[in-house]
């Protein structure tokens, strides 16, 4: 039996195997060790004595440690894990299968090798934050909100832009959800002034979003900002009362909406909004794509064997045009499916029962995520895994809109593109199930230092 603590604690640590444990464990066992000495010292014994009867009490170090290792294991999330892998394998599979025919795909090794890229950094992406310690990322919150920052600027700086919108950073701007989370956390407890450095701390984060310009990238960043600055708030994290604190955070939206209403900047967003919903209003511009869209889902069966459709959509498909008060031919107008309807394609050639599908796999993963998240202890990473969860959860909606005709801006499906995208998904979702990963071992950091309490650890072999 060891006679000093660290002794004790060394003999305690070499029993437990996931060394991210290690140090939590052994911080509170010392904490607890520390406690007894202390008060055998005030009854009078010497400190040696002290000490020595103070592990003698906890029992024996193997026991102890032993317990400790079985209690404090990392919870494996295989499932999610291959789930998303399954996904993201079945967008290489798609995008071979479906843009090989393609004009501007015309060679498939190229698509295979750049699909095939794709899963694979992803996986490594999706590995890498999963065996990633979040409690690091909570800690350097500010650090990792700077370098956020910092990639955004020089992806619109230096990296080429496709269709006048810098398309890398169209891709780094899907993490700035989970970025904003990690900065609200830092001001945990700081009042108002916390409160107002964290909804500010979202202004250069838009601002990257509208340089690029993505508009999607812009809606999942404040929708979910706002999501998760709530729910922060009616928790009372800032320590201004939960009625004030959730008053605050509503009044800057509403202002916000208000000063675009009044200058007229939400007109188009209105008018692309109708157009949407009613492609009919505008055929020939805004509406073309949902017009078409809409056309082809109407000689879509539930399950195809074999069909034509499939080819000549990849490809680039184009219609007749009629003018309305003559006969007379118009132009052709092409439309052009890339990555963001590739599930229109798949469901074009095999029936929309297996697009069905794919959109319930893609739900299992979210709900899977979101139910996960909402029920966790540490509530730095609860607020991750919600803000991941909504970003996944809104490119599923507005991809799945686009794919049935309801265009309100390019959205593309998350995993099944088989492009960057696909990495910075599968990295946000390795990163959410790093969270459930050390849940046994995740603690908050308390406002302030806790105060020294009795507990005694006894583990009782029979």
């Amino acid at each position: 039996m060891p006679e000093t603590i660290q002794a004790y604690l060394e003999a305690v640590q070499a029993q437990i195997r996931w060394k991210r444990a290690r140090p939590v464990v052994l911080r509170e066992l010392e904490r607890h060790l520390e406690d007894q000495r202390d008060d055998l010292l005030k009854e009078g014994k010497s400190p040696e004595e002290a000490e020595r009867l103070a592990v003698e009490d906890m029992g024996d170090p193997v026991t102890v440690g032993t317990e400790l290792d079985r209690v404090h294991r990392p919870r494996p999330q295989w499932g999610l894990l291959g789930l998303t892998f399954a996904l993201a394998a079945l967008g290489v599979f798609l995008r071979v299968v479906f843009f090989r025919a393609a004009d501007y795909y015309a060679n498939s090794l190229w698509v295979l090798a750049k699909a095939l890229a794709s899963l694979g950094l992803g996986t490594a992406a999706m590995l890498g934050m999963y065996f990633l310690d979040v409690s690091r990322l909570v800690r350097h919150a500010r650090a990792v909100y700077a370098g956020a920052l910092a990639a955004g600027a020089a992806a619109l700086a230096f990296l080429p832009y496709v269709q006048n919108c810098s398309y890398y950073t169209r891709h780094v701007v899907l993490l700035y959800p989970a970025v904003y989370a990690l900065w609200l956390y830092s001001f945990r407890g700081r009042g108002w002034s916390g409160l107002a450095l964290t909804v500010l701390g979202g202004v250069p984060l838009a601002v990257i979003c509208g340089l690029a310009p993505t508009m999607l990238g812009l809606i999942l960043l404040l929708f979910s900002g706002l999501v998760v600055t709530l729910y922060a708030a009616g928790r009372d994290w800032f320590s201004v009362g939960r009625r004030r604190g959730l008053a605050a955070v509503l009044a800057v939206p509403a202002l916000v909406l208000a000063w675009l209403l009044y200058k007229g900047y939400l007109t188009s967003f209105f008018g692309r909004l109708q157009i949407a919903l009613h492609y009919e209003l505008d055929p020939l511009n805004r509406g073309f794509m949902g017009w078409m869209l809409h056309m082809f889902w109407q000689d879509v069966p539930p399950l195809r064997h074999h069909g034509s459709f499939g080819a000549a959509v990849s490809a680039g498909a184009r219609i007749r045009v009629y003018a309305n008060d003559t006969n007379l031919l118009g132009d052709h107008l092409p439309i052009d499916y890339s990555q963001d309807l590739l599930p229109a394609v798949m469901a074009i050639e095999w029936g929309w029962v297996p697009l069905l599908v794919l959109l319930g796999a893609l739900a299992v993963l979210l709900v899977w995520l979101l139910v996960k998240g909402l029920r966790q202890s540490y509530l730095p990473g609860r607020f991750v895994v919600l803000a991941v969860a909504i970003t996944l959860g809104l490119l599923t909606l507005f991809g799945a809109a686009l794919n049935f005709g309801f265009v309100f801006f390019s959205a593309s499906l998350p995993l099944v593109v088989g492009n960057l995208q696909t990495v910075v998904v599968m990295a946000l979702i390795g990163l959410a199930l790093s969270v459930f990963r050390g849940d046994s071992i995740a603690r908050d950091e308390p406002r302030v230092p806790l105060k020294r309490r009795k507990l005694r650890i006894r583990v009782e072999v029979q």
